[in-house]
């Protein structure tokens, strides 16, 4: 009844979602990962763990809007929304990879709007901006470039110009800086691609009940989403088809960027692309039954994970 009630676009559902996701972010109060934050000036640990709500929960409905918006999931529904909140549940305060996850978001938005644009310059260069200026934080980003000239090619419309107009804006945010930095007499930033295979251990044995319970549920809706999204990608129509084949190079992609960099952060990648894979399972699986029973292990694990993650 849970997965049924969220497919449709009723606004109530935001409502709905938003009491949820403060609840959810509200038994990180009592975490020992909250509890440990550094107070730089009073109430600095509270206002972090506000922030982190506001922007999760903004950047999940965001994310609903978008892809609902650009018939990558035709069917009205609200689900991926509280599929973005859940895929966080292992993150406390994080709040600055979320910032930077929800700058991927308008990256994400521009690489959909190419679609049957005759003339798509402005969309690409403001593409290439957003890559360019989220490279401050995590300089591998910049490896992102490559789906715009992907994402070019799949809607039809790659061209010289396109090309030159993607690569181009790399270099302005760094122009301003390295002026400034010129006139101010400082060092030029210049970012620091660097790969490197990291060997990432995974003792499930070790894992705490709770953690055991999440991950397992998580690998086992993974496996349904890709099989469903694979089994039944001919049955959709060619711009769901081609929006899909898009998230699909930023989902392996990402995966890249996490196994060959050191910045575990990177992780947060991913989440956008597999979240809609996800929702996508949710939205179409035939077998309701199934679907509301995976869904609700889905949101009780979760659930569950966090409220065990208090005073630990």
């Amino acid at each position: 009844m849970i997965l049924k009630s969220l497919k449709n676009s009723h606004s109530y559902l935001i409502v709905l979602f938003i009491i949820f996701s403060f609840l959810f972010f509200s038994t990180s109060f009592f975490t020992k990962e909250f509890q440990n934050i550094e107070p730089l000036f009073p109430f600095y640990s509270v206002i972090i763990l506000f922030s982190c709500f506001v922007l999760t929960t903004f950047h999940a409905i965001g994310l609903n809007n978008l892809i609902y918006e650009k018939d990558v999931i035709k069917k009205p529904n609200f689900i991926l929304s509280f599929v973005f909140l859940l895929l966080n549940t292992t993150f406390i305060t994080n709040h600055k990879m979320i910032l930077f996850s929800f700058g991927l978001l308008f990256f994400l938005n521009y690489l959909l709007s190419l679609y049957k644009q005759k003339q798509p310059y402005a969309i690409v260069f403001n593409a290439s901006i957003i890559l360019s200026i989220l490279s401050f934080y995590i300089p591998n980003v910049l490896v992102l470039f490559t789906l715009i000239i992907l994402s070019s090619i799949i809607f039809r419309n790659i061209d010289w110009r396109i090309i030159l107009l993607s690569i181009l804006p790399l270099f302005i945010p760094y122009i301003f800086l390295w002026t400034y930095q010129n006139f101010m007499g400082d060092n030029l930033y210049f970012p620091n691609i660097h790969f490197s295979y990291t060997t990432y251990t995974f003792d499930f044995i070790s894992l705490k009940l709770h953690e055991m319970i999440w991950y397992s549920i998580l690998f086992l809706i993974i496996l349904f989403s890709f099989f469903e999204l694979f089994r039944w990608t001919y049955k959709k129509s060619i711009k769901s088809r081609e929006s899909f084949t898009i998230i699909l190079f930023y989902f392996f992609i990402a995966i890249i960027l996490f196994l060959f960099t050191e910045n575990t952060e990177t992780i947060f990648l991913i989440l956008i692309p597999l979240s809609v894979v996800i929702s996508n399972f949710f939205v179409y699986y035939k077998k309701e039954r199934i679907g509301e029973f995976i869904f609700f292990l889905f949101l009780f694990s979760s659930i569950f994970y966090r409220l065990s993650m208090i005073n630990m």
